[in-house]
């Protein structure tokens, strides 16, 4: 398995959305990311490089496209725990230098999670010493103690350390990913990460061994009531089977536990047995039986018709339909 690497700073919006999805790739390819902390700031100055925000300033229809590549990205992995921050942008020197901090605290993964939270979830002004004080203390963090840290030579002397290697190995912003020696930069390259990490883990094994699994030992199961969603992890993918039972319907069994009116998950997938519907928000509805092959958008309801159960494997949207993680 190959080293794979996440150089990052709080204050990239990409960077936590890539945080988000990490955990996907993690689980579909059995790799460990190692999150590396960086200033981003230091990046800048030492490549030359600037922000999107003063490189995109004057600029028509590129901002405008960034934000609609954005909206995709969230749409496509099902995200919801995002916001922009209205104080941004925010100075990271004092959350980055941190990170470090965390590291020899060993609370570095709850570190990440909260101060992403806090910046891009339930944005603060993280640069203002008093609101990052209660920050830590409302996140259970001995904010004292950071305090003393962040003004430690040695976790200075750690992240400027970082962020030089960073650069050398050509870093030149916010997402950068390394699959071993191999670079990789933004969210939107996650699938080629994801795809190296495949084709590196184990070149001879890859090529000689076969994995069998069955629904009747699924990785997961998500169950809610009138029907269950059985889910196989198998080559990269997620593969799901939906089980409903007759009078089983979306928007009763399984929205209000997402806190959702529709289902906002892109579905693709063949019926097996039994049928159902889809009904758009738009008011198009189509019913679906044994043997048809569907690919069904985001904004819709569905309900099981007849007195027999449906059954039906999916080959997108498995990941994160009816998940109340």
């Amino acid at each position: 398995m190959p080293k794979v690497e996440f150089h990052f700073d709080f204050g990239s919006p990409n960077a936590y959305l890539a945080h988000l999805v990490i955990p996907e790739i993690e689980q579909r390819t059995g790799a460990k990311f190692e999150y590396v902390p960086v200033l981003l700031g230091g990046v800048y100055k030492l490549t030359g490089n600037r922000s999107p925000a003063e490189s995109l300033a004057g600029v028509k229809n590129k901002p405008d496209y960034e934000r609609l590549e954005t909206a995709r990205f969230i749409k496509r992995h099902g995200i919801t725990q995002f916001r922009q921050n209205p104080f941004f942008p925010v100075n990271t020197l004092t959350i980055m230098r941190g990170a470090i901090a965390a590291q020899k605290l060993d609370v570095f993964e709850r570190y990440v999670d909260e101060i992403y939270r806090q910046m891009w979830s339930e944005p603060k002004k993280l640069d203002d010493p008093a609101v990052l004080r209660e920050t830590l203390r409302e996140s259970g963090f001995d904010a004292d103690r950071f305090a003393e840290l962040v003004q430690d030579p040695d976790v200075k002397a750690r992240l400027l350390d970082n962020t030089e290697r960073s650069v050398a190995r050509g870093t030149f912003g916010s997402p950068t990913f390394f699959v071993g020696d191999e670079i990789f930069f933004g969210k939107d390259r996650l699938r080629d990460v994801e795809e190296m990490i495949l084709a590196t883990r184990n070149p001879r094994h890859a090529n000689l061994d076969a994995i069998l699994k069955r629904f009747e030992q699924p990785d997961e199961v998500r169950t809610f009531e009138k029907g269950k969603f059985e889910i196989v992890r198998i080559g990269g993918m997620t593969i799901g089977r939906a089980t409903y039972e007759p009078g089983w319907r979306w928007s009763l069994h399984v929205g209000p536990a997402t806190g959702a009116s529709s289902c906002s998950v892109e579905h693709v997938g063949i019926v097996i047995s039994g049928r159902a519907t889809a009904a758009m928000d738009d008011g198009n509805i189509i019913e679906m039986r044994p043997g048809d092959v569907f690919h069904i958008a985001p904004g819709h309801d569905s309900w099981v018709v007849g007195d027999e159960p449906y059954i039906s494997l999916h080959f997108l949207g498995a990941d994160h339909y009816a998940d109340r993680s």
